[in-house]
């Protein structure tokens, strides 16, 4: 299989356009964490007794869970 090569677009070396890339897979990936995250916690607010043993009062876990998945 061969090499594929990132080549210089707009003076940005290959090895920046690369770490891009991986930065924005990163970035992907911590946004749907945060959408899993979230949803779950949405569905803890049926359970009084969950939320109390995160910590959490059912305020906290509705204003949580209500964020955008970019916050």
């Amino acid at each position: 299989m061969g090499t594929i090569l990132v080549e210089r677009q707009r003076g940005v070396p290959a090895l920046e356009a690369k770490s891009l890339g991986v930065g924005l897979l990163a970035l992907a990936a911590r946004w749907l964490s945060r959408v899993r995250s979230r949803r779950q916690l949405r569905l803890l607010l049926a359970d009084p007794r969950v939320l109390a043993d995160l910590g959490l009062t059912a305020d906290q876990a509705d204003q949580e869970s209500l964020k955008p998945f970019w916050r």
